[in-house]
């Protein structure tokens, strides 16, 4: 059998930390293969159909879900900033209507006859 595609090294040596890392991964989706059998599948050994399609499965399933947690923090930061953004607006609405007020009350009080 071939080496699933996302396993060849492209120019690189894996480190066994990157086989654990990955390994963790594909067991987030269900997907149990060591990362001793990972390292030896990217070192060019023979690996079996089932195991072909459980490795490709995990990284389209890994994938995915990257995406899902980078959507899920560009969504927090932009409702962060728009609160911040209308937070700031409500800050600067009631220190004008503070500064109204305190206007108002010192012309009112300089036009008194008393």
């Amino acid at each position: 059998m071939t080496t699933p595609s996302h396993l060849i090294a492209r120019g690189q040596r894996h480190r066994r930390r990157t086989f654990r890392r990955l390994s963790r991964r594909y067991a987030d989706v269900g997907v149990n293969l060591s990362a001793s059998r990972l390292a030896e599948i990217a070192a060019g050994g023979p690996a079996t159909d089932a195991e072909q399609i459980d490795s490709a499965f995990a990284d389209t399933a890994t994938r995915i879900l990257a995406e899902q947690r980078r959507a899920r923090y560009s969504r927090a930061r932009r409702r962060c900033v728009h609160s911040a953004v209308v937070l700031s607006g409500v800050v600067v609405a009631l220190t004008l209507l503070v500064g109204l007020g305190l206007l108002f009350f010192v012309l009112a009080e300089h036009a008194s006859p008393f």
